[in-house]
């Protein structure tokens, strides 16, 4: 069965393809901004300080960059992640999902889980800081750092490690009843 006869495998493909698009632009955008928050330090700062939010600390604009490109990363991490899915939904809808580039695809998937959830302990401290020095400036920041640290997250790790093992095992399988056909 091809994917072209399977409507959800269609519609997978092209929701992730829709995905992988717009977080791609979003992520181009959010590295210009990280980019061009030092090169424009001076007008920042310059406009906080007319809208009566005075000086902010020495450092913040860069922090600010910084927290874009931490945010940019996560969101790589994502790209990168749905294009894995996109080969897989691709093999499925060839008919030969249990190949051995698979299992390879879902153990990067659950790596990238991984880092995604290292990399956004840092984003989170960015935002944090963030998010104090705009309170301290006077802004209304309504914030919440919470961290999922053993729900959905880590779920996502094991399940991902566990189906690549399965999907390594099914290669293997099918290499041996291939070989003795």
């Amino acid at each position: 069965m091809s994917a072209i006869n399977d409507p959800l495998l269609m519609i997978a493909k092209i929701v992730l393809a829709f995905l992988m698009g717009v977080l791609a632009f979003v992520t181009v955008v959010l590295i210009a901004g990280a980019v061009a928050a030092p090169i424009f330090e001076g007008s920042i700062v310059a406009e906080l300080i007319a809208d009566g939010k005075g000086q902010p600390p020495a450092g913040f604009v860069w922090l600010v960059s910084i927290l874009l490109i931490g945010i940019a990363g996560l969101l790589g991490l994502l790209i990168y992640f749905l294009l894995l899915l996109w080969r897989i939904v691709g093999t499925v809808g060839a008919g030969d999902p249990f190949v051995p580039e698979n299992a390879a695809r879902l153990s990067r998937m659950g790596w990238v889980a991984v880092a995604g959830n290292i990399l956004a302990l840092f984003v989170a401290a960015a935002v944090t800081r963030v998010a104090t020095v705009a309170a301290d400036m006077g802004d209304d920041v309504d914030f919440n750092a919470d961290i999922d640290f053993g729900g959905g997250g880590l779920l996502l790790i094991l399940v991902l490690f566990i189906l690549a093992r399965v999907f390594r095992h099914g290669a293997a399988m099918r290499e041996d009843l291939e070989g003795t056909v």
